[in-house]
This record gives C-alpha cells, structure tokens and sequence, in this order.
C-alpha cells in the first residue's frame, strides 16, 4: 500500500510539473523575441505551403541558390505557414511561438519518460523536467527555434520509442513499432539528421541479441522471426517515406534527395564569422573542440555535477553486479545517443558555428542522466551519509537557483548564458558568440516605436527582424551593417552588438556619441540605438562616390569631429586621397584607420590597392597576405593577387 501510494505521489509530481511547465511555457511565449532565422524559414514555408496549394506550379521552393532552404524538411515552420494560411491568423509569429512551446513540452514530456523507463522512477522523471528547464541554452529558445527544438523533440521521442521496442523484444507489440516509425519519421521530416535514429535501432538490435544470446533461440522461430521483420519494415518504411510527405525537394526524388540533405547538412557550406576564443574565425576554421568547449562553458554547475554522479553509478553499478545491470545499460545508451553525435561531427569536421545550436538535441539526455546521477546521489546520502544530506541538498538547490536567477533577468534573451566556471557571461562578452539569434532586438525596437511616435523616421538595423515594425507605415525600415552605417541613408538605428570585431569591443571603441539608448545583458552591452545627428557622412561618402572629392572630405571630416572611433569615415577618406592621388593625406587617414581598427579589411584593402598603383608589387602582395591572414574569404583580395601574378608574368 505505502509503495503504490509513493508511486502514485511521484506520478502525480510529474504530470504537476508538466502542467506548470505548459502554463509557464503559455504564458512566456507571446512575450518571446523573434530570431533572425525565422525570418528566413519563414517566408520559405510560405513557399513551401504555395507548392502544395498550387500543385507544384510555384517552384520557388526550390530555387534556394544562396540559403540552401529546400534541404531542410522544415515540417513545423511548414505546418505554421499551413495553419497561419488556412486560418487568416494576422500574428502569425505569435502562432510560430505557441508551437514552439508546443513542441519543447513535447520534449520535457519525452525526456521525462525516457528518465522513467530507465530507472522505473516518476521522482527522476521529475526531476529531468526540471534539468531541462534549468538549461538556458535549450530553454532560452523554446518559442522561435523551430528547427532544433522540434529536431530535439523528434530524436529524443525516437530514443524514447527505441527503448521501448527493445524492452518488449523479443516480441515489441505492433503498436510500438508504429510510433517508432512515426517518431523517426518527424525528426526526418524536420531535419534529414533524423536518419541517424535507424542506425541507433539496428545497433540496439543487435546488441540486445549479443547481450541476451538465449533470445536468438526465441526469435529464430518462425512467427517471432516473421513477425520482427515485418516489424523492423514497417519502421523503416514509415520512418522514411513519412518524413517526407511535407518536404517538396525530397519529394522530387525521394531516394537520392534526402541522401543529398543529409550530406550537405554534414558538411554545410554557408560559411559564418564567429567570435570564439577571442578571435574572429570563419566557422568552416573552428578548432575540433569548439562544440566540446561550448557544453563546457555553457552547461549549468547544476547540471554538471549531476552528470559527474550519473557517470559515476552507472560504472560502480556495472562492475558491481558484473556487467548483468540492464538498467544500467540503458543509461549507457542515453549516453551514447549525446556523445556519439558530438564525435561523430568532430570526426567528419562538420561546418558548426552559433554555438551549441545546431547540437541541441543532445542536451535534453545530458539532463536525463544529470537527473539520474543526482537522484541516485540523494539516495546513496539518505542511507548512508545523512549527516551530509542537508548540506548537499541545499548545495544542489543554490546551484539550481542560478540558470533560474538568470532566466528570470534576461528573458526574451535567457538563452545567452555562460556558467560561472567559464568565468560567466561577463567574460564571455567580446570573447564568444553572444546573441547570435538578436534575441536583443525586441526592447529595443520598442523603445524605438514609443519614441517615434507618428513621426515619420527612417530606421536601420544589421539583422532582418523588420516584423517588429510590420504594423507602423510611418517607420522605413532597412539593412546597415554597423561599421558601414555611415553609407546608409537613416534617422535612427537599432544594432545589435553583434559582428563586431573584438578587438573593437575590448577597447571601446565601437562606441559612437550617436547612441542615446544601450540595452544591456547581465552588464553587456546587448544592443544599442542611434540618432542621427546630421548626415554629413552619408552625403560626404555619395560626394565621394560620385567623385567630388573636395566637397566629400569636408563633410565627412565635420562629421568625423563627433565620431572619432567611426573608422568607416577612416575608409572614405583614405579612398578619396587614393583616387585623388595625395599620397601624403591617403597614408595619413589609413594609419589613423589602423590605429582604431587594426584589423579592418578595408584598409588593407586599400593600402595594397595604393602600391599596386605604384608598382610597387612585392609590397601590394605582402599586405594582401596580412589581409587573407585576418579574413581568408574578404572579396576582391583574390582578384587583386590574380592581377599582380599577371603582372609579375607580363
């Protein structure tokens, strides 16, 4: 009696825990920030959705040249165009964050049942909901990520049904291999990654026959063995075709364009400069250990120790019972299906960049084993050490307060989060990735709306989040990168401090007087808005276009005398030297450029541009080699080589 009621108060705190998180995640999500790649899956879905209105006669679904769009399958932003369409819903990014809430419930629903068929415990189940909503990274982007957060959903649902096939071998029940086949088949259809889940079934197969070799025995009889196979088809033949029922590329070949899915998203070619280690790297040139680091750095103290303990019961309970502890071979399989894929990319040197983004999938059954490893911690000190007992509980909870703490204060932008053994978010800034997804953006943007009023003002921003002013005509909305803001026509401008070189940020001197409002992040700067004085550099820099040299300088220089650390106005100048032939005033502005900005593309550019001029050849290629050492992929460098190799020939 007292064990059923125990089971049924554990149960009982487990679905209460999934019902408060499905409030909280209600009451968040029309408050979310939008990231800049729904602006991109987005209109794509659109796309995607018109294919299947109009039969396949709007092909623009695939004719994604650039962004690669038509390799993602992409089901959930699809089926948010779909609902938006069909319903006339007028927010439709409202609905995007609703689903996405959806879906990460999903998740914690999952992750929970698989920490419950593992240890047969609803306490660790709870206990998992709650890892997951302590991790910032995953959390934090519950509502606008609808990739990796479905993606998550799907693998770990897949993980999920696998164990349970595997527990109901040598004979699992139909219905079962049904939902495995469905829950493959979603995770395929978000992402073509998804295949990897076929591969972690027939390896659980087989290990489960060399583990228990009197089931073979069993399943080579006739009906176990018929059945099996019939079992194992129907898997793969749900689990792949249905995945593709909402994926138009795939459907244009449905064996050879999900295998090319697969291999470009394995080696994906959209190169993107990174801030990692202090350093500014093309994504493509990131060290082995950059996702490694990155689960270093931004795992919650919390959930790290749980993990230590998870490792560390999981072997003492497999040595002590002589490798016979089935659960404890389940666990290693919740650890296999996180550390596989983080050395499967290392290995095949995947294109990784955004920080942990792309590997999100992996955290929820880092938090199911951190679970796992802190309930059994619990227990192994309330029978054997109660003495600490208190002690360490209030421990685990002040670590657990932290990632809490930090939510709390920065939400929409929560999932910006850096553990205080990394040295915390503060020595993170300048020196990693920060928010990436311009999270950042939302308060800004309305501060700026209240402060327009019904004024008309024309606004720029280095992201493509324009749906923030979707609903106000008074506000044009357009695309500066901040460096370069000075050749954009614009009254006020909301940016992001995002690439942006670090030596910039660590020396201050990316700031401009121009800025009358900055949003800060656990004491970071996070964004900032500008007004604009006079446009004196914009007018000075089309002056200097056009080739007014003389009119151009002077205005670009009255506007220099405000913006001291603006090194773009360094830029215009030294060009207009260079194209005027002042030698002298040229190499003046260039080094003043330098000395903000030592590493500005730019000015090298410019600089190896100027000794060509003179012939001076030998001189023009070193200084293009100093610019291909900071940025490999700056255009027109190669073009410029090329023209010396033939000189030098010539």
């Amino acid at each position: 009696m007292n064990k059923a009621f125990h089971i049924l108060s554990a149960q009982n705190g487990f679905a209460a825990i999934l019902v408060l998180a499905a409030i909280l995640l209600g009451f968040m999500a029309p408050k979310a920030a939008v990231n800049v790649d729904e602006q991109l899956h987005y209109p794509h879905a659109k796309k995607v959705v018109n294919w299947y209105f109009t039969l396949g006669e709007d092909r623009s679904c695939l004719d994604t040249p650039k962004s690669n769009l038509k390799y993602y399958g992409q089901s959930v932003d699809n089926l948010t165009a779909l609902i938006n369409r069909v319903f006339s819903i007028e927010n439709e990014f409202l609905l995007r964050h609703y689903a996405g809430a959806f879906f990460f419930w999903l998740l914690l629903l999952f992750s929970g049942m698989i920490a419950r068929k593992v240890t047969g415990s609803y306490q660790v189940a709870t206990i998992t909901v709650l890892t997951l909503l302590l991790m910032p990274r995953l959390f934090g982007q519950a509502f606008g990520n609808l990739k990796d957060i479905p993606f998550a959903t799907g693998y770990t649902a897949g993980v999920f049904m696998i164990i349970k096939f595997l527990k109901e071998m040598p004979r699992p029940r139909w219905r079962t291999a049904v939902f495995l086949g469905l829950a493959i088949a979603f995770t395929v259809s978000v992402r073509a990654g998804g295949f990897i889940l076929f591969g972690y079934l027939a390896l659980c197969i087989f290990t489960f026959l060399f583990w228990k070799p009197f089931y073979l025995n069993s399943v080579s009889t006739k009906p176990v063995f018929v059945r099996l196979t019939g079992q194992v088809t129907v898997i793969l033949f749900i689990g792949y075709f249905a995945g593709l029922l909402f994926w138009p590329f795939a459907l244009q070949n449905v064996f050879s364009h999900p295998l090319e899915s697969l291999n470009l998203m394995e080696h994906y070619s959209v190169n993107i400069r990174q801030i990692f280690e202090g350093e500014l790297t093309w994504s493509a040139q990131l060290p082995w250990y950059y996702v490694p680091k990155w689960l270093l750095i931004s795992t919650p103290e919390f959930i790290m120790v749980g993990l230590l303990f998870s490792l560390f019961f999981v072997v003492r309970e497999f040595i002590d019972r002589k490798y016979s502890c089935e659960n404890c071979l389940y666990t290693i399989f919740i650890l296999f299906v996180f550390v596989f894929p983080v050395v499967y990319v290392i290995a095949i040197g995947s294109n990784l960049y955004s920080g942990i983004r792309q590997m999100l999938f992996v955290l929820p059954f880092v938090g199911i084993l951190a679970a796992i490893g802190i309930w059994k911690f619990v227990k192994w000190l309330a029978g054997n050490n109660k003495k600490l007992f208190f002690p360490s509980i209030t421990i685990l909870i002040a670590l657990a307060f932290l990632p809490v703490k930090h939510q709390a204060a920065t939400f929409p932008a929560g999932y910006v989060y850096f553990n205080s053994i990394s040295g915390g978010n503060k020595k993170a800034w300048s020196n990693y990735e920060y928010d990436y997804y311009f999270h950042g953006i939302k308060q800004p943007a309305d501060y700026l709306i209240n402060l327009a009023g019904n004024d008309d003002i024309k606004v720029v921003m280095n992201c493509n989040l324009t749906n923030y002013f979707s609903t106000y005509p008074n506000i044009e909305v357009g695309y500066s990168r901040y460096l370069e803001r000075s050749s954009t026509d614009w009254d006020y401008a909301i940016f992001g401090i995002n690439y942006i070189h670090p030596h910039l940020l660590k020396n201050y001197k990316w700031q401009t007087t121009e800025v009358i409002k900055t949003f800060y992040h656990k004491g970071n700067p996070l964004a900032v808005v500008l007004k604009r004085v006079d446009k004196n550099d914009f007018y000075g820099i089309e002056a200097v276009e056009k080739g007014n040299f003389t009119e151009g300088q002077e205005l670009i220089k009255s506007s220099l005398q405000n913006n001291l650390n603006n090194v773009w106005l360094y830029v215009q100048l030294a060009k207009a030297n260079l194209l005027a032939g002042n030698a002298s005033e040229f190499k003046k502005y260039l080094n003043e450029g330098k000395t903000i900005h030592p590493f500005y593309e730019p000015l090298f550019m410019l600089e190896a541009q100027y000794y060509y001029n003179e012939g001076q050849y030998v001189k023009s290629m070193n200084i293009l080699k100093e610019l291909v050492e900071i940025n490999p992929l700056y255009p027109n460098a190669q073009a410029l080589k090329n023209d010396i190799e033939n000189k030098k020939l010539h």
